[in-house]
């Protein structure tokens, strides 16, 4: 009678485990189906809502021709850019903004982004006036010029050419009566800024004023950045900029300086020379007039390199370029499209320890198209 007592609930329980294996089975499939389901949701949105998803290509292509003193340097078709942007708004006040270099090489950095990542960042506002972005992100420098589009970018000034313009960290704006204030801390780990044996805790802090006053008449971008070298060595840049807006007429003032370490052997042609520290000065001075679909511009710059170690300037460069833009289309789909032409003349006058090398003067003509597309 026992066993067959204790039999009665043992042959129970192998029945309810069986139950609960099917039940169990049940409720796993019916959660994947929804969270498949969840999933596609999100998918459906993302694809069909431009605010939450935009995809746009970005790209350049010119034919340049460039003369060095005199002689025949180049004539050939350039791919300028070539880049993937996916931008949108997940929810009002969440914003995200991811644009890949497709013709530039993949290599991975140390912050864990692609190099030909340029930027891949999140942006949360915080009420009316506060906005705070994470991820990999342009660093505040001050100047119009650094606020460009590079491939709205012809001839730029040295310093716009070699700053290393990307960086992660996270940025902090703050917007009162048309103004914004950011502060950033980015990682400071490019070569021209941190030492080798410090580059895995080197930080940088820059501070940014965006102001329009006189109802967007005058705009300015200041920027002011500490870039540290080593645990207490820090190089510094100001980077201060003035637009003038007039009708159809604006200009555009900016000034660069600051010191870095920078091996400039391509441009002494010394292969010898490698790293050295410099202080470096550009200013750029544009002058732009906006006709429509017509959009002439004449861009001067001028740049100097003082290399510390020489205690001498190494060069001075200056530079002038005139440009036609022309944007032939007003459909939304095609409104950036554009073709331009461009003419530019610059001189290197080498000084100090290079004084006894002949001055680069140089021409280029350039003309080719410029488009982005929205895919999506």
């Amino acid at each position: 009678m026992v066993t067959i007592r204790e039999g009665i609930p043992l042959k129970l329980t192998n029945q309810m485990k069986k139950l609960y294996i099917i039940l169990g089975a049940l409720f796993l499939s019916l959660g994947g189906f929804a969270q498949h389901k969840e999933s596609q949701n999100i998918l459906d949105k993302l694809l069909r809502d431009d605010k939450m998803l935009n995809i746009m290509l970005d790209t350049r292509v010119d034919f340049q021709t460039t003369f060095n003193n005199n002689d025949l340097d180049e004539a050939t078709f350039h791919g300028q850019t070539f880049k993937l942007w996916l931008v949108g708004e997940i929810i009002p006040g969440i914003r995200y903004r991811v644009r890949h270099r497709l013709n530039k090489p993949q290599t991975p950095l140390r912050e864990g982004y692609s190099a030909a990542t340029d930027q891949a960042w999140v942006a949360f506002d915080i009420g009316k006036n506060w906005t705070i972005t994470a991820g990999k992100q342009s660093v505040q420098f001050g100047t119009f010029e650094y606020d460009y589009n590079p491939a709205d970018i012809y001839q730029p000034t040295m310093a716009f050419n070699d700053l290393d313009a990307y960086k992660t960290g996270i940025d902090v704006a703050y917007k009162f009566i048309g103004q914004t204030l950011h502060l950033q801390v980015v990682n400071s780990d490019a070569p021209q800024f941190a030492s080798d044996d410090y580059k895995n805790k080197a930080l940088a802090v820059n501070v940014l004023w965006e102001g329009s006053l006189m109802d967007g008449k005058i705009k300015t971008r200041w920027g002011y950045g500490a870039f540290q070298h080593t645990k207490s060595k820090f190089y510094q840049w100001i980077t201060p900029g003035i637009q003038l807006n007039l009708g159809k007429f604006s200009t555009e003032l900016d000034y660069y300086m600051g010191n870095r370490m920078m091996d400039y052997s391509d441009v002494t042609e010394n292969t010898d020379l490698g790293e050295r520290y410099v202080r470096d000065q550009s200013v750029s001075l544009n002058l732009k007039l906006n006709l429509g679909k017509w959009r002439p511009f004449v861009k001067g710059t001028w740049n100097q390199r003082f290399d510390k170690e020489f205690d001498n300037n190494a060069y001075e460069s200056m530079g002038i370029q005139a440009a036609m833009e022309f944007y032939p289309f007003t459909n939304p789909l095609v409104k950036d499209l554009r073709f331009h032409a461009l003419y530019a003349y610059g001189n290197t006058n080498f000084q100090g320890e290079f004084a006894d090398k002949n001055n680069k003067d140089t021409h280029m003509l350039l003309v080719g198209t410029r488009w982005l597309f929205k895919a999506k």
